[in-house]
């Protein structure tokens, strides 16, 4: 007879081992009966995600294995799920409370998934400022009411974005006339606005305030950084997400507000063939004046 452990043809002498269906002891020993072919399909009592067990397993202890190993077996508070499928979000959570009050992520999405959705929106946000529009630390600290540079170098790193080295930092201050200049940079107001129709938005400049009470004045529908799109970076040879400042659902419209100071013509052509592809109207103000 064949041993059912591993095949080996026997002759009957461990027979005394499981009605002489083993060759030896240790086969016996390690052939588990419950997860043989006999399985069955259960989902796991944590995280219901869908397991195979035994037949003879008992439906309490019905675990995966994520679930087995943790022991609190409670929801993250942060994405809401019993394993985090973002762990490396969920584990920086000390900097949200910065987030929240500096960069207008959304604290009602904690609980969900969707903090994932809203911590990469922050973080683009702040790596296009910083990398697209070559901004420094001193002003981006200034822009968001920082004290210290070092402070925001703290979140540059915590948020796993690149910084410059002192060589690149020192071409970007000569190539916009900073070194030349010792000027205080321009400082951009920002904060939540309620809207006309109670709505909350997050401005991030005085321009984009001045045109939230024009629609306001008008009785205009309007969201604020709500759309995403990939977009190709014709200068940065890469693709980059593009967030429109505001959009009005009634038009089908997405505006873009610009100063001289943060307008790159070639980027925002980029965005606009972008946005038009998706079947949106598009407007872009320009220091006040309205060019399309």
């Amino acid at each position: 007879m064949k041993c059912k452990k591993c095949g080996k043809e026997f002759t009957g002498k461990y027979s005394k081992w499981s009605s002489g269906d083993f060759c030896s002891r240790s086969c016996a020993n390690s052939y588990s009966r419950s997860f043989s072919k006999e399985s069955k399909i259960v989902k796991c009592l944590i995280c219901g995600r869908e397991i195979e067990v035994g037949r003879r397993a008992p439906q309490k202890n019905c675990l995966c294995k994520e679930c087995k190993y943790n022991k609190k077996n409670k929801k993250c508070k942060y994405c809401g799920e019993y394993i985090c499928k973002r762990k490396d979000i969920c584990k920086k959570y000390r900097i949200f409370p910065t987030l929240i009050k500096y960069f207008g992520m959304d604290k009602s999405k904690f609980g969900s998934v969707d903090i994932y959705k809203e911590y990469e929106r922050i973080k683009n946000i702040i790596e296009e400022e910083y990398v697209i529009n070559k901004k420094s630390s001193v002003e981006l600290g200034e822009t968001y009411n920082f004290n210290y540079v070092r402070n925001f170098n703290k979140i540059l790193n915590i948020l796993d974005i690149k910084m410059r080295n002192l060589s690149d930092a020192t071409k970007n201050a000569w190539f916009f006339g900073k070194l030349e200049n010792k000027e205080k940079y321009n400082q951009y107001k920002c904060g939540w606005h309620i809207t006309w129709n109670n709505k909350k938005v997050f401005y991030r400049s005085s321009y984009e305030l001045d045109y939230c009470k024009e629609l306001d004045e008008k009785k205009i529908d309007y969201e604020m950084e709500t759309l995403r799109f990939w977009y190709w970076d014709s200068q940065k040879q890469k693709q980059r997400v593009a967030i429109p400042d505001f959009y009005i659902p009634s038009e089908n419209m997405i505006v873009e507000i610009k100063s001289d100071w943060t307008y790159d013509e070639q980027n925002m052509n980029d965005k606009i063939k972008e946005y038009k592809q998706h079947g949106y109207k598009v407007k872009l103000i320009l220091e006040h004046k309205e060019l399309f």
